[in-house]
């Protein structure tokens, strides 16, 4: 899964979601107005993070916090020189000088928080996220002031979440504050939009169950929602895997557990093949345990349906893109549309 776009269409928030949800291992790169930015994340978590703005290393951290003192890194600097900086400043304080592994993560996964939390200030730009299964070759193709990568990562979703406090606090004192227009610069201007909402559900959302639906067809897209709607449902109606997952993942922390209703053929989400509803129902299979998903296809593929049953999901037969825009072909296709939902939701198992 790789990902590329732009800062002011896929906000920090969304974009750490995606890649947490997905599990992945990879590099994603940040630029905005000349800063640099790297995020690196291991199976889903993040690692470590750097920035063009924080130069402050693990030496210098590890001082100001009084873990160490100037000899001991001075100490530790020439013993790493010597060995050609073939191993890392926090592995050469535990091994040589006793420090404890544990203080040393403490201290940088404060400053791995720190540094990702700066990055949410970061409103325009690009972004690129480079999936690679070696972590090892990540760290050491990357030289950096900090010199250190956590055993035990981050959780993305965490670090979007307090984005969103820190977001709120920044707005309300900027609000609060009488001459904040005559700021000349704002070091971290937040916007709520770029980082994950967790909306609250009102009674009546409660008792409308909520359907994710994902068709890259608008005109299928349209044409179902308004059905669903009319059928009693509350439609997030998307055309990406990308946008389905974020929306399934907001409105389960939120608290509701949506029916989720994916379409087989459309593409995955680095843009190859067609496939990309097997792509998503396993990410959703892998991440919500508690939700339940239809499959549905207007094509025929025996071996992807297979191994949608084998999962134990449903699949359904949808009409043609073509035929969609008729009111008698959609209305004849609906009654096994809701059946099927039914079976969804009720937990029974797809016979193989």
């Amino acid at each position: 899964m790789s990902l590329v776009g732009n800062l002011e269409e896929l906000g920090l928030g969304e974009i750490l979601q995606l890649i947490s949800l997905s599990r992945k291992t990879g590099v994603l790169s940040l630029h905005s107005g000349g800063r640099e930015g790297t995020i690196i994340f291991k199976h889903g978590l993040v690692v470590k993070a750097l920035s063009s703005t924080s130069r402050m290393g693990l030496g210098e951290l590890l001082i100001q916090r009084g873990v160490i003192d100037p000899d001991t890194l001075r100490k530790a600097l020439e013993l790493q020189k010597e060995r050609g900086f073939s191993e890392h400043l926090g592995i050469i304080l535990t091994k040589r000088f006793s420090v404890v592994h544990e203080t040393i993560e403490v201290v940088v996964r404060e400053q791995i928080e720190q540094v990702v939390l700066s990055l949410f200030a970061w409103l325009d730009g690009t972004f690129d996220f480079e999936p690679q299964e070696n972590i090892e070759a990540i760290d050491a193709g990357i030289v950096d002031p900090l010199q250190f990568m956590l055993s035990k990562g981050l959780n993305p979703q965490f670090l979007a979440m307090e984005g969103t406090r820190v977001a709120s606090e920044s707005r309300a004192a900027a609000e609060a504050s009488p001459d904040s227009s005559d700021t000349d610069e704002v070091e971290n201007p937040f916007e709520l939009s770029d980082v994950v909402h967790t909306p609250e559900i009102t009674p009546e959302q409660a008792i409308t169950r909520p359907l994710v639906i994902v068709d890259d067809d608008g005109t299928t897209l349209k044409a179902l929602a308004e059905l669903l709607r009319e059928n009693g449902y509350e439609v997030h109606a998307m055309t990406s895997s990308e946008d389905t997952l974020i929306r399934v993942d907001t409105l389960h922390r939120g608290g509701q557990h949506p029916v989720v209703l994916v379409d087989l053929i459309m593409p995955r989400m680095d843009g190859s093949g067609v496939l990309g509803g097997i792509e998503l129902l396993e990410l959703l299979h892998n991440n919500f345990t508690d939700i339940p998903i239809l499959m549905m296809t207007d094509y025929h593929h025996a071996e992807a349906e297979k191994k949608v049953s084998d999962m134990g999901y449903h699949c359904v037969m949808k009409p043609h893109r073509a035929e969609c825009s008729s009111p008698e072909s959609l209305q004849t296709f609906l009654p096994s549309l809701l059946e099927a939902l039914q079976r969804s939701e009720s937990g029974e198992a797809a016979r193989i």
